[in-house]
This record gives C-alpha cells, structure tokens and sequence, in this order.
C-alpha cells in the first residue's frame, strides 16, 4: 500500500435543505449542485456519507477504506477500532432550521442504537444583520409546560436567541434546545451522528406537501429545561503566543476546537500536539497555507486534514497574513493536549 498522506484532501458532500441556500457557492466560491443547498458534510464517515478521497494517489476511495487499511496512520492509536469520531459540515441557513434537540450517548444506545449521541460545537463565519441562533431556554419551564406550548403552535416563545456575528462560537451540549436563524453561515464540529429530535417546526410543510415529522415525545424525554446561564457561548482563551497565537473555544470530552491566527506572513510546522498523536481537521476561515513538500496551497473556506502520521513526522507550512485556521480534533476522552 502507498505511504499514508501526511495531509488528507476530500471531497464535500452537500445535501439539498428545505431552509438551504446558495452561499456555498456566492460567498465560498464552490461549484455546488443546483438547489438549494443547506449543507456540505467536509468530513464525514457516517453512514453511507462517506467523504471520497482527493489526493491523487489515494483518488476517489473512500476515506472509510483508508482508516480501514491503516487506523492507527490515518487517525491515531485511540481510534483503531472505533473509526473517525467526528462530523465537520458547513452550514447555509438561508431560512431558520426547525429546533431541535440532541440526545446523550446513553439515550442514543437505549433509543436509537444505529446512531451516537450528539455533542455539537458552532462557529458562525458570517451573518446577515441581525441573524440569530437559538441556543437553551430563556426561563425555566417543564415537559409538561413545554409541551404543551409546542401543541398551541408557541413552542418559540420560551427560547433564548442569540444576536450573532462572525466568530461567536457555542457549545451544544446533548439535551440543548437549539436552531440556526435565517441568514446564518456556519462550521459545525460534531459526533459523527445523525441522532437528532426535531421539536418544533413553525408549521413547515416538506417536500411532500405534508407538515414535517417531529419527534416530541423522544425531544421531551432528553430536553433540558432549566434556563441557560449563557454558558452555551464559548470565549476565546490563548493557550500561547509562540510561534503564532493560538485560541481554544472548548476542549470537553468528544472535540476541541481551536483558533490558530496568524498576524504576520511566517513558515511553521504542524507538529504533535497531543499524547497520543492524533488526527486535526482543519477549516481555512481566512487566508491561505501553502505545502511546499507537496506544492499544494489551501485558500480560503477549504477543509484538510492532517494524519496521525503527519502530526508524528512534522510538516513544513507556510501561512499568508491574515490567515485564519479552525483546527478540530478528538476529545479529553482520547487525548491528552499540551
């Protein structure tokens, strides 16, 4: 077999989305399918969503076959046997979402055992004047008051919103209620799941002329119902200066995320970061990297990722001022970060 690529390129995956748009190609510059397009799965294992290989030797198969051949080259030790953990989308919100709710690990077993449970973070790149996100309960309410609010079509009156800009982060713990407003683009790093209740939908009707499926008595049974405290909003917190600024948002038990910011134009290495070595996708939010190993330059809105393998031998980079990287990556649970 060829020597693993010590950075990974893939193709998007995009999915057609009743509340979908086109920025994926006005502001990200990609040619997508006709249609509204609501999301682009950057990374994905999931399912039958499996991201197709671009590098030219590995051209096309799916990166499942990869992991598969070498788990512990492509990913890290931790994940020989369970696969790659996690799910990085773009999101286009050109409507509001439905809300919804995520359950934990243990509901997701007992109630939907083809699927995990769902911890999810967001990163908003951009969004039009006055775009929200829904994110927790603006009062403590119950199931029962809860419920009985969604059946008198009121189900948002007791949500918390969110004005947003560029660069706000939250963390969607499994039980949040949540939904992307109208007007909201955003990367998403989650568990590689699809286990997702939908509360409440405005009376939308789907493809088929009928009101959208929702999933209440699953969403009542894993909500959490006291008021958020705010604590959904991530701050940013430098980790070091040296050689570039770099930024944690959240490092909980399933991802972290990082921003890695680079004020002046400067060569650097991707090196080890944790023990052990691990994967780290990575989400060029501005600028561009170049590869001179590879002669591969990344601009703007793409995605890589680069291997357990890459992470151990070290690679040479260099980043254009104003370059902005989101780097993601597996939990505390797995690994231990410097």
């Amino acid at each position: 077999m060829e020597k693993i690529p010590k950075v990974l390129f893939v193709t998007p995956l995009y999915k057609e989305k009743i509340w979908g748009g086109r920025k994926l190609e006005t502001s990200l510059g990609r040619k997508i399918p006709e249609g509204s397009i609501g999301e682009s799965w950057e990374v994905s294992v999931y399912g039958s969503d499996v991201s197709p290989i671009k590098n030219i030797e590995f051209q096309n198969i799916p990166l499942t076959d990869l992991i598969r051949k070498a788990p512990e080259s492509v990913l890290g030790k931790p994940f020989t046997k369970s696969g790659l953990p996690l799910l990085v989308k773009v999101i286009d919100a050109k409507e509001k979402l439905s809300v919804q709710v995520h359950p934990d690990d243990d509901y997701a077993l007992k109630y939907d055992p083809k699927s995990n449970g769902k911890k999810e973070c967001w990163y908003v790149l951009s969004a039009e004047p006055g775009a929200e996100l829904v994110v927790g309960f603006d009062t403590n309410t119950s199931k029962e008051e809860y419920e009985t609010l969604v059946k008198q079509n009121l189900g948002e009156n007791v949500l918390r919103k969110w004005k947003v800009k560029p660069g706000d982060v939250f963390l969607l713990n499994p039980g949040t209620i949540h939904a992307i407003g109208g007007g909201v683009l955003l990367l998403e790093v989650q568990q590689s799941s699809d286990s997702t209740y939908r509360v409440y939908d405005y009376g939308r009707l789907g493809d088929d002329g009928n009101p959208r499926e929702l999933h209440l008595e699953k969403a009542l049974a894993v909500l959490n119902f006291q008021k958020s405290d705010g604590s959904e909003k991530q701050t940013k917190q430098l980790i070091t200066y040296h050689p570039f600024p770099r930024y944690l948002f959240t490092s909980n038990d399933k991802f972290r995320l990082e921003s890695w910011e680079f004020n002046q134009a400067q060569n650097f290495t991707f090196s080890k970061l944790g023990d052990p070595v691990t994967f780290g996708i990575f989400y060029t939010v501005s600028g561009s990297i170049y590869f001179p190993e590879f002669q591969k330059l990344v601009g703007p809105n793409e995605t890589f990722m680069i291997t357990a393998a890459g992470f151990t031998e070290t690679i040479s980079a260099f980043a254009e001022t104003g370059t902005k990287l989101a780097f993601m990556s597996a939990g505390s649970d797995s690994v231990k970060y410097q």
